[in-house]
């Protein structure tokens, strides 16, 4: 448990925690998640992980016979092993290492420094009897490291085919369906709030397409969400049943679903939803989708499937990039971060790598949704965007994605210019009029479960959201087929109640705002 090779294995393991438990997880989620190859970011971590365990234990042995360098490279490893540990912890728990914890550390070292200059007699022991507790701990880590190890290899095998394309639904007999019923277009707004659309818009945000569209749709102001976090309220909101929990396997698919109502876990059936739904109703469905694996967990329901989530894995990586890219990625990461604390490089004031990818997503799935948009056989579609979602991507005053400060109020303007472009392509290809639109959010926006702990955290999002006050209501809107008029459905609605909505509407059962009030004010 003292030999080198153990010792250098245990820091390795903690070195590495954060990379090697994200594959590790035996809830997969950094997998299911994940839209390149599995090899891309299983690779390079193994590589770092191998690399640098046998840096360490080439010094450790060799510090073995050299006393004065052994005592070098053990007060690297204790000061780096110590601040690794405050890092991981606070990164496990999805927040910043606090300002004053820094400062607490720093002082802490350089006390230990100044007492070994000045007693060294004394404190060369109790560092001496430090080093030697510390041999069978990282021994007991080396051990978890090793079957953290294991089960990254093996769950990364599992998921070797993760993202190869999955066959699609196969329509069968007449395919133009648009002919005999007017389209439906689900626009779900990732984090879309109702207090914010329409209620208490911040001041001088200006929102016309929104606001044109309340004039000729019913407006839901009090709906009740299925719940706060995305990858369970979709699958809730397709199938009508309210999760509180879901789990995949490292393969991705099939999804397990905890159903709230009976307290069990269950497969997640496509059979069993709003898009088999439609498909029995003689639609063609289709989904332009962010962040939840659509075309892997619904292709057998779906004729046409574009979904996408890029981000940056931990370690600095992108799944698009290339095995010898990432394996450099945590290496140089690390030392950039190192150099910015020394104050060595200055902090950057550019848009984050995670903002340029959310544009990235943004842009994607708007095209991928113009193209459905545009093809009138496409009659029940999904479009599920990253927006009004922070972070920030967009500069209501400019117009444009090149932002420094971006905000939650400018990805809402952002959300009416696509609201006014979906209306525009649908007015030109005359489908407008006789289309149903359902305009929602998944959620409400989440001021004091995660945004105002951010350091992206604006003060007008802190005006906006009346000083971090959470208010659950999602926008949640309808505009029938030839509706001129508004009607506003003011008593509480649960939004589980979607695919029931879908079933009406897919039934011709309803056609009118006064329908659909008498419809939702049903138990």
């Amino acid at each position: 448990m003292r030999h080198p090779v153990i010792t250098a294995l245990g820091a390795t393991t903690i070195v590495l925690m954060v990379l090697l438990g994200a594959l590790a997880s035996p809830s997969h989620n950094e997998f299911y998640h994940l839209i390149g190859p599995v090899r891309a970011v299983v690779v390079p971590v193994l590589l770092n992980f191998a690399t640098e365990w046998l840096v360490l234990t080439l010094l450790l042995a060799w510090g073995r016979s050299h006393q004065r360098f052994n005592s070098w490279v053990w007060s690297v490893v204790g000061i780096g092993l110590s601040w690794k540990i405050i890092v991981d912890w606070y990164v496990l728990h999805d927040s910043l290492v606090p300002v004053v914890v820094k400062t607490i550390f720093l002082v802490g070292v350089c006390l230990i420094f100044f007492a070994w200059v000045a007693w060294r007699s004394r404190v060369q022991p109790i560092l001496y009897r430090a080093r030697q507790l510390a041999l069978p701990i990282l021994g007991f880590v080396a051990l978890s490291g090793l079957m953290m190890i294991a089960q990254a290899v093996l769950f990364s095998w599992q998921a070797r085919h993760l993202n190869a394309p999955r066959p699609l639904h196969q329509r069968t007999g007449d395919s133009a369906s648009s002919a005999r019923h007017g389209r439906i277009i689900w626009i779900l707004f990732d984090e879309l709030s109702y207090r914010q659309v329409y209620e208490h818009r911040y001041q001088g945000l200006d929102l016309p397409a929104f606001t044109q569209l309340a004039r000729t749709a019913t407006v839901f102001t009090h709906t009740v969400p299925s719940g706060v976090y995305t990858e369970q309220v979709l699958p809730s909101l397709i199938a009508g049943h309210r999760y509180d929990g879901m789990r995949a396997s490292a393969a991705g698919w099939p999804l397990e679903v905890h159903n709230r109502s009976t307290g069990t876990w269950e497969t997640f059936d496509p059979h069993k939803t709003v898009f088999q739904d439609a498909l029995d109703a003689g639609y063609s469905t289709a989904i332009a989708g962010w962040y939840n694996p659509y075309c892997r967990i619904l292709p057998e329901v779906l004729d046409r499937c574009f979904w996408t989530n890029h981000t940056v894995v931990p370690g600095d990586m992108f799944p698009e990039r290339s095995i010898l890219w990432n394996s450099e990625q945590p290496i140089i990461g690390h030392l950039v971060n190192l150099a910015r604390s020394a104050h060595l490089l200055p902090r950057q004031n550019a848009p984050s790598t995670q903002v340029r990818l959310h544009q990235q997503d943004y842009r994607e799935l708007a095209a991928a949704g113009d193209e459905l948009l545009r093809d009138s056989s496409a009659d029940f579609i999904l479009l599920h965007m990253p927006i009004p979602h922070p972070g920030g991507i967009y500069n209501r005053y400019t117009g444009n994605f090149e932002v420094s400060h971006p905000s939650y109020i400018d990805n809402l303007a952002l959300c009416d210019v696509y609201l006014a472009h979906v209306r525009r392509e649908l007015e030109e290809n005359g489908t407008w009029n006789n289309s149903t639109l359902v305009i929602m959010g998944d959620h409400s926006w989440r001021v004091n479960l995660f945004w105002a702990k951010s350091p992206e955290w604006t003060e007008e999002e802190r005006i906006a959201s009346d000083n971090v006050t959470f208010d659950d209501r999602p926008a949640y809107l309808v505009k029938l087929p030839g509706q001129t008029t508004p009607a506003h459905i003011d008593e509480p609605f649960e939004s589980i109640r979607t695919r029931e909505l879908f079933d009406k509407l897919l039934t011709g059962q309803i056609e009118t705002p006064e329908q659909l009030s008498a419809w939702s004010l049903r138990p």
